[in-house]
């Protein structure tokens, strides 16, 4: 039996003030359990400061191996969570996975010192390549793994889960948390501070987004509606827990699964609180849907819109029906359902009126909530490839401290730095100043006490850009 230290590093700021349970390492945990190690999350959101919390849990309980799982924003924490390591304990394995590591494999282990990097789903992988380190096996030929060999990075070709071995899955090791400290700091605005728990009840995405990492792959594999409901009831019975968020990539892309999911709810459970702020296809639902999701329990939905310009849906691969959408978004928001659009600005190519057209689609939709993001070229995605092309300077496609949604410099659109700017600061102004909209929002945000903050961050993004640097050829 191995220790394992399984570690969330964290970004929180004004932006990002709030923190979801790290579902990828309960994942791993859960097996790692199964495969008679014992595993321990540390999550960096909750009790560290400066990493002492972190450093006393190296030198108490010393791990045999160690995996850390990171996003893009976290890649600055990381590098002070990797010196920690090496200070104390640079004999331990250190394993990276995560959507950064899966698409920078090599500078994950060149650049980060990380001995192993496990791409994409790991929940087979990562026991599989602890088990070959402790029997002395090789390791440079597991599937999914990315290692130094001979001096260069060695990339195994990835492997997913089949929906077979997806369904066959234990469930997340809740045991490993502490529910009431992700009460208190998980979603105030949204969720507030109520026990609740992040569900995945499917993997991956058949469609194309150019900005999209894909980690979960490009094959759709759905759990079933009878593993998805007894987690549910699992959860509701053991823990005590009535809210749920839903974070798939794509929950309703099985239609007939999607009404069992919601209908299993409706009839088996009458105070459950759903949450999508992710993963729901906007024109493949049906206005009728949206009483379902209600009749389940749903209180709050999102809806990725992106761009309402045809031709930069096309460009972009995602090709949404937005007249659709907006039918979808208008029948959800008459269901009582706190809706939110998520609208990226700043498309390679993308024109002012394009994205002018844009804002005119949030502000005249019955969404309560719009939020508008400035286009990331995040590496390793094919936007990242169309976007090299449009910067000065190539090796700033690739800086973590500038990959903030709300607060970044990037412009890789045709637009001057100075109409991005001013497209953003409109967008909020006609979007939220508006009395009947701030009044609908009142009426039906699920935390009423979360509304001054949510002012606060439109007023700050509805005013001029404080900090701006120029990126692109104009």
């Amino acid at each position: 039996m191995s220790k394992v230290l399984l570690i969330k590093p964290r970004f929180i700021g004004l932006e990002f003030p709030l923190i979801t349970q790290p579902l990828g390492l309960m994942y791993i945990g859960s097996m790692l359990k199964a495969a008679g190690h014992e595993p321990k999350i540390h999550d960096c959101a909750l009790d560290d400061k400066d990493l002492h919390a972190l450093r006393r849990t190296l030198q108490e309980w010393p791990p045999d191996f160690i995996g850390v799982s990171i996003i893009i924003t976290e890649v600055e924490e990381t590098k002070k969570i990797m010196g920690l390591i090496k200070a104390i304990c640079p004999e331990i394995p250190v394993t990276f996975g995560g959507p950064w590591p899966s698409a920078n494999p090599e500078k994950s282990i060149m650049e980060f010192d990380a001995d192993f990097v496990v791409m994409g789903e790991g929940e087979l992988v990562f026991p599989d390549l602890i088990d070959a380190i402790n029997r002395k096996l090789p390791t440079d030929s597991i599937a999914g793994t990315a290692s130094l060999n001979n001096g260069n990075v060695k990339i195994n070709p990835g492997r997913h889960l089949t929906e077979d071995e997806l369904n066959q899955l234990p469930f997340p090791a809740w045991e490993l948390l502490d529910h009431k400290l992700y009460a208190k700091m998980h979603s105030k605005p949204a969720v507030g501070c109520r026990p609740y728990m992040a569900m995945i009840t499917s993997r991956g995405c058949p469609y194309q987004c150019s900005y999209c990492y894909q980690i979960m792959g490009k094959i759709f594999r759905k759990r079933s509606a009878h593993s998805v409901l007894a987690e549910i009831e699992e959860l509701y019975f053991q823990y005590g827990l009535k809210e749920f968020e839903i974070i798939d990539d794509c929950f309703n892309l099985d239609r007939e699964r999607m009404i069992a999911i919601l209908t299993g709810i409706r009839n088996k459970f009458n105070d459950i609180k759903l949450h999508f702020p992710n993963g729901l296809r906007a024109d493949l639902l049906e206005p009728r849907d949206m009483a379902l999701f209600k009749q389940a329990g749903t209180v709050s939905a999102a809806f990725a819109i992106e761009t309402a310009s045809p031709r930069l849906q096309k460009m972009i691969h995602k090709n949404l029906n937005i007249k659709k959408a907006d039918l979808m978004i208008k029948a959800s928001a008459q269901a009582g359902i706190y809706s939110t659009g998520f609208f990226m600005l700043g498309f390679p190519t993308e024109t002012y009126e394009e994205a002018s057209s844009t804002v005119q689609y949030a502000v005249h939709s019955s969404l309560h909530r719009a939020i508008f993001l400035r286009v990331i070229p995040f590496p390793g995605t094919e936007l990242a490839e169309m976007a090299a092309d449009m910067l000065k300077n190539k090796q700033e496609i690739d800086d973590p401290p500038n990959m903030n949604y709300y607060n970044n410099s990037y412009n890789v659109s045709v637009m001057s730095d100075k109409e991005l700017s001013k497209i953003f600061q409109r967008a909020y102004r006609a979007f939220y100043f508006n009395p009947k909209r701030i009044l609908s929002l009142a009426i039906h945000h699920p935390k009423f006490i979360a509304l001054p903050y949510y002012a606060f961050l439109t007023m700050i993004r509805a005013l001029p850009r404080m900090r701006h640097r120029a990126l692109v050829r104009n």
